[in-house]
């Protein structure tokens, strides 16, 4: 989320005009709009803002405090001070302000982020006397995005190698890079300097790690930098990349981000291009193409050398005429020839055809002319030009094609992907060998077979779908599952094209394999709601899950309480050990507690030494019963090298009516009360 952002916010008047007219459209707008005075009091609420921040009307809460009702806080949820308010200062500078996104609560505690635009009111005399707010609530938009934005940067990075580093050090890398550089493990990478997995040299001379340097002050300053390196694996060899060097900003600070691509192939694949780029231009040179002009009111026809030698006379013989032409062009081409040239010249236009010819020494090639006439004044027709063309090898290198398009058979079929044609009533008409591996159907009763039938059924709609979208809009991409010969569903992403073949419409296919790419998405979702450290719910997922159970109690009646609890002198641990003993401490602490809740219980790690627990359908004497069970049972236990250890407990349950953040609260300072009283006790509240 952004800070508070200075601009205009759009005009709104100082004062409202026609106060009943404006009133009327106040309460109707989709958006809140609230007015406050200079002392931050509800002046005026519509109906949007009273509903956004769950006021029972707006008459209850006119004349009093804004600031402390709504809870107005900066993007990380921290409540601002009066001064530090936005909409305070607009009020103090008579400036409009408009607010990217901030924090706000309702009135039951629950959090909401918005954006709002905030207006001073002045008098006449130009001075403020409060301010107008507009607000909307965005947090289902906000979290949305955030979401989507996440899992498409993996999904992307997860192509390429990633490398996290900052100017001293990896500290990330993706499993792509592992396999790039051949490293056994992400351990291999991660520590090292990024310079270390290059060679001393770079291929022009440069130094690696001083040019490495440069490149990273590129980055943060300007934001990314583009460029090829030479990397080498843990087993020596050296291989050409292409990088994007990024500057990530992080809560900790700038890191850099390398997305690494390896060029090897790419690069083989040029130099292949370019040699055969400089054949083939070779072979222009040498290309066989004359010109040839015949006056029509003369009959004298005019060959560059080029045409005598196409015809296999010598350059410089005399000029041949009409009836010369016709002798060398093969006896059964020769009508041909003629029905050309007399409609070229009836119409006006010009001809293009192939023909054979049998030159002096008696061979036979084949060539390909081409004529157009050219009018003088009045439209009437003076000469015809043309170009002659031996294409005798084109049509050998035709032949050599049509051999080829049988080694692209070959090709599909060793595809590791599925391929599969066709037709407009999505039956199958070419497959490759991989779909009858696959689902284990051979070619005999493959042939003709609907190809949504061969698809998990409850994704055969949905597939069919996507092929009749397919065939009108010409193509379409869809996830379906299909079912293998041991009848394992197994996920691919089909993408498909119309296109068009001896003259009819089929549909061509292919499907990836993304099994493992779904995996990868459910790890994700995982990671996104756990502790990475000890496994456990995290704060988030715990916060999410807690108000859920509030919900349940003020819907049903039922109870439960909350236990927080945290490492009595936990710094001393990380201190006189080092923080891999302390985090093995946290992850043994997280195990132990974790053993003994119930199925029903939530134990989630709250924020560096600090746990906590729900307890559902549980009261405040059993709650505190099994507080200190778990007292006990951390204090008898001994940790590696650092002994025993103890810990302190807070416990309340939920009161009808109150907050989530009201009950936070309270749970919170009964464990800061059993800290002050000496640690290693239960206070409940």
């Amino acid at each position: 989320m952004s800070g508070a952002k200075d601009h205009a916010a759009g005009s709104m008047p100082s004062a409202l005009p026609e106060p009943d007219l404006s009133r009327l459209l106040l309460e109707n707008l989709a958006t809140g709009v609230f007015g406050v005075d200079l002392e931050g009091r509800f002046t005026f609420l519509n109906r949007a803002a009273t509903r956004l921040f769950g006021f029972t009307s707006p008459e209850s809460v006119l004349g009093r405090d804004s600031h402390s009702l709504t809870n107005h806080g900066d993007e990380d949820g921290v409540r601002y001070s009066v001064i530090e308010c936005p909409i305070h200062r607009a009020m103090v500078s008579g400036s409009p302000l408009e607010v990217g996104t901030d924090t706000f609560r309702r009135i039951d505690g629950s959090p909401f982020f918005a954006r709002y635009y905030a207006t001073p009111l002045l008098d006449g005399a130009g001075d403020a006397q409060g301010a107008v707010v507009a607000i909307e609530d965005i947090t289902e938009n906000l979290l949305s995005e955030r979401t989507l934005t996440q899992y498409k940067a993996v999904f992307d990075a997860s192509r390429d190698a990633i490398l996290l580093h900052d100017r001293r050090a990896i500290i990330d890398c993706n499993p792509a890079s592992v396999e790039l550089f051949g490293a056994p493990s992400p351990r291999d990478l991660i520590g090292h300097h990024p310079a270390d997995r290059s060679p001393e040299v770079q291929a022009d001379g440069r130094c690696s790690r001083e040019t490495a340097e440069t490149y990273a002050e590129q980055a943060l300053t300007n934001g990314s930098v583009a460029y090829e390196w030479l990397y080498k694996g843990l087993d020596g060899r050296t291989f050409p990349s292409e990088v994007l060097l990024s500057r990530v900003d992080l809560p900790e600070g700038p890191f850099l981000q390398a997305v690494i691509r390896d060029i090897t192939e790419r690069q083989r694949a040029e130099r292949e291009l370019r040699h055969s780029q400089a054949e083939l231009a070779a072979a222009q040179e040498m290309a066989r193409l004359g010109n040839w002009v015949r006056d029509i009111e003369s009959g004298q026809i005019s060959w560059s050398d080029e045409v005598f030698r196409i015809f296999g006379l010598e350059p410089g013989s005399p000029q041949p005429d009409y009836g010369d032409i016709l002798r060398l062009v093969h006896p059964e081409d020769r009508e041909r020839l003629e029905r050309a040239i007399a409609d070229a010249l009836e119409n006006g236009s010009g001809y293009e055809l192939e023909q054979r010819i049998i030159r002096s020494d008696g061979s036979q090639r084949t060539v390909q002319e081409r004529a157009r006439v050219v009018r003088g004044d009045g439209g009437r027709s003076v000469r015809m030009r043309g170009t002659i063309q031996d294409v005798t090898d084109r049509r050998r290198l035709e032949d050599q094609l049509r051999d080829q398009r049988d080694l692209v058979e070959t090709i599909l079929d060793g595809l590791p992907a599925i391929f599969f044609l066709l037709d407009t009533e999505g039956r199958l008409v070419r497959w490759n060998r991989n779909l009858e591996r696959v689902t284990g159907i051979g070619e005999d009763r493959i042939q003709g077979r609907e190809a949504v039938k061969l698809a998990d059924p409850l994704d055969r709609q949905r597939l069919g779908s996507a092929f009749e979208l397919t065939l009108q809009e010409g193509s379409a991409e869809i996830e379906a599952g299909l079912r293998d010969h041991n009848r394992q569903l197994v996920h691919y992403l089909f993408t498909c094209n119309r296109v068009r073949l001896q003259g009819g419409t089929f549909l061509a296919g292919f499907g990836v394999d993304i099994s493992e790419r779904k995996r990868l998405e459910r790890e994700l979702a995982r990671q996104a709601s756990h502790d990475h450290l000890t496994g456990l719910y995290n704060r988030w997922k715990f916060e999410e899950v807690l108000q859920l159970e509030l919900e349940r109690a003020r819907r049903y009646g039922t109870q439960f309480s909350v236990m927080m609890f945290d490492i009595d002198h936990f710094k001393r641990v990380n201190d006189e050990f080092g923080h891999d003993v302390g985090d093995r401490v946290l992850q043994g602490i997280g195990a132990l507690v974790g053993q003994q809740v119930r199925r029903t219980d939530i134990l989630a790690r709250w924020g560096g030494e600090e746990f906590m627990l729900l307890l559902s359908e549980t009261g405040l004497d059993h709650a505190r019963q099994l507080a200190e069970s778990t007292r006990m049972r951390v204090g008898e236990a001994d940790f590696p090298r650092c002994g025993r250890l103890t810990i302190s407990l807070g416990v309340t349950e939920y009161r009808p009516g109150e907050t989530l953040l009201a009950m936070l609260k309270r749970v919170d300072n009964a464990l800061y009360s059993a800290k002050r009283g000496g640690r290693n006790r239960t206070v409940t509240a």
